[in-house]
């Protein structure tokens, strides 16, 4: 292979890798944008972490509902989506689990459940805040969630018992 050969492979490579990351990107952007607001009642688990700077980890009360279901059909597999059913505020509850998103409806909605360490859960297993600040999250009782309509799920904020967001206010 001529050295001219070899660069535009490293280039074209490198160009699919871009393309791939620009992608990634724009579908999370339209979910952070036009998601529906869904709201998961949270377990925490642990506020900090020296290593990788202020954090509290994370465990939603449906994940337990999902482990328990687990435990009932023997399986460690579970279908692929958990779907919700959500009251006028958006507060989530377990309703059933599919194998593909349901069509639309008003008051419910489908996220993808994740396999991690070999627990099934529904969101991310921490939420990183700026170092300092760990007294603004203390009060966390829920999660907040941006989600598409194919269960992509993305965790934009932490509210209290009264749904108020939490965090530090820009300046």
């Amino acid at each position: 292979m001529t050295r001219t050969t070899l660069r535009v492979l490293l280039v074209a490579a490198l160009m699919l890798v871009t393309l791939a990351v620009l992608v990634a990107v724009r579908g999370h952007e339209q979910t952070l944008a036009e998601g529906r607001v869904v709201l998961v009642e949270l377990a925490p688990v642990d506020p900090r972490s020296l290593m990788q700077g202020d954090y509290m980890a994370l465990r939603f009360a449906i994940d337990n509902e999902l482990q328990a279901r687990t435990v009932q059909a023997g399986s460690p597999v579970l279908p692929r989506y958990a779907v919700l059913q959500l009251d006028d505020e958006g507060r989530a509850t377990l309703a059933e689990l599919s194998e593909s998103p349901p069509a639309a409806a008003a008051a419910r909605v489908a996220m993808r459940i994740r396999q991690r360490d070999g627990a099934s859960s529904i969101g991310p297993n921490a939420f990183f805040f700026e170092e300092g600040t760990a007294e603004h999250y203390t009060a966390a009782r829920w999660g907040e969630f941006r989600v598409a309509p194919n269960g992509q799920a993305l965790l934009t904020h932490l509210r209290d018992a009264e749904l108020q967001r939490l965090g530090v206010i820009a300046r």
